[in-house]
């Protein structure tokens, strides 16, 4: 038996930790199935204990003879999965829609991707995949999107793609898609008939992993399993080595982009723009090209549109909608200028007043800090005050303050 203390405020860790030892279990299973035994039950057992003047902490301990508690980690990583939703980037719903239908995919391939084996694709070729077939790389994510290609003489091909749509590069990628392309072939190879998969001439289906990357700095990771192994040049062809398809939007011209029109092309496009004021032009841009194309296109355009404008505008909805309509119906040009660049304007002074309310508040935690200890409520209540004159009050307060808690009695006064 093995015992595993984690403060309680590490949620992520917590989660790390519990998502390993269902990873840990799941391995062991399939190893056990591959020779023919009966799978063991892998127990993981969590504890709340508190110190005496301490931070609460789990205690996990595990054996292979306790219960499975395979649910709670079940409903953890549900749990995960939703804060992680609620902060990712806008952009990914457009994305995914669009690579979703089987003609885009195609010609995001033909267009972005160029490999000489996919030109001779057609729609027909393409099934996209079920969401249940979704394995998970070595963090619990799963791929976005993965299709079945059927490719000349009856051979069976997968190609997924994982949208990094995020400001950073993501050095672990390569380990990942080791990780999720292990794990899709023993699940392939396990619900595989025994006698099929024992045959001489059963082949395992090839797995061609795309990286798609919309962040500012240029894509810097390893692109091959080879290059992330140590001295791994030197070995050639006897070391285990992959490589993934990068298409990375910092290195396509937006005049390539602008070659063809469909959606993924014309949120590609806007997505080349960051800042505000060029983002409403970019997409004001795209609305003229998008009426070229039908009433379906058009409005998964628009919905994608709203998600972004949305985030930029802290959920001004009714505002967001009524210059949608205006940019939809292609009239008063001037109109949808003005007020998209007066909400992002807006926006931007409203960004700027939080970013002094936030530099106030950690000057005021900073001076507390060298008189005491803070706690989380006293420093959330700190926070979350953006009145400037407010602030500029407890932090008077809190230059003069001989403790913590005279500055937390006297800085009711001013709320």
């Amino acid at each position: 038996m093995g015992v595993w203390e984690v403060p309680q405020s590490e949620y992520r860790q917590r989660i790390q930790i519990l998502q390993s030892f269902k990873r840990l279990s799941q391995s062991f299973r399939n190893f056990e199935l591959l020779a023919g035994r009966e799978p063991i039950s892998h127990g993981i057992c969590i504890h709340r204990h508190s110190r005496k003047g301490g931070l609460p902490f789990l205690r996990i301990t595990f054996s292979e003879r306790k219960g499975n508690i395979m649910e709670k980690i079940k409903q953890m990583e549900e749990a995960e999965k939703q804060a992680l939703a609620s902060v990712r980037m806008p952009h990914d719903k457009g994305y995914k829609k669009s690579l979703s239908r089987p003609g885009e995919f195609l010609h995001f391939l033909k267009k972005y991707v160029k490999a000489d084996w996919m030109m001779g694709l057609e729609e027909s070729d393409l099934v996209l995949c079920d969401k249940e077939m979704l394995e998970r790389d070595y963090e619990g994510k799963e791929a976005d999107l993965l299709y079945r290609v059927y490719m000349p003489e009856g051979r069976e091909v997968y190609i997924f793609i994982l949208q990094e749509l995020q400001s950073y590069v993501d050095y672990t990628m390569i380990f990942r898609i080791l990780v999720y392309i292990v794990n899709t072939l023993v699940k392939y190879f396990l619900d595989t008939n025994k006698n099929e998969r024992e045959r001489a001439g059963f082949r395992l289906p090839a797995m061609v992993p795309i990286v798609f990357y919309n962040g500012q700095s240029k894509w810097t990771a390893a692109t091959s399993m080879r290059e992330y192994q140590n001295n791994g040049n030197i070995f050639g062809d006897h070391i285990l080595n992959l490589e993934y398809y990068l298409v990375d939007l910092t290195d396509v011209e937006e005049e390539y982009i602008l070659s063809t029109n469909t959606v993924l092309d014309n949120i590609m496009y806007c997505d080349k723009y960051r800042k505000k004021l060029e983002l409403a032009g970019a997409i004001r841009a795209a609305y003229g090209r998008i009426r070229e194309l039908g009433l379906q296109e058009g409005e998964e355009f628009r919905n994608w549109v709203k998600y972004v404008l949305l985030s930029v505008s802290k959920n001004k909805e009714a505002v967001i909608n009524e210059i949608l309509s205006w940019a939809g119906n292609g009239e008063d040009d001037m109109a949808f200028e003005y007020n998209i660049v007066r909400v992002l304007r807006e926006e931007r002074e409203k960004e700027k007043a939080e970013g002094k309310a936030e530099g106030k508040a950690e000057d005021i935690l900073e001076l507390l800090l060298d008189i005491g200890s803070v706690n989380d409520a006293l420093r959330d209540r700190i926070f979350s005050q953006k009145d400037l004159d407010v602030l500029s009050k407890w932090h008077k307060l809190a230059a003069r303050a001989q403790s913590v808690e005279e500055f937390e009695r006297q800085s009711l006064i001013f709320d």
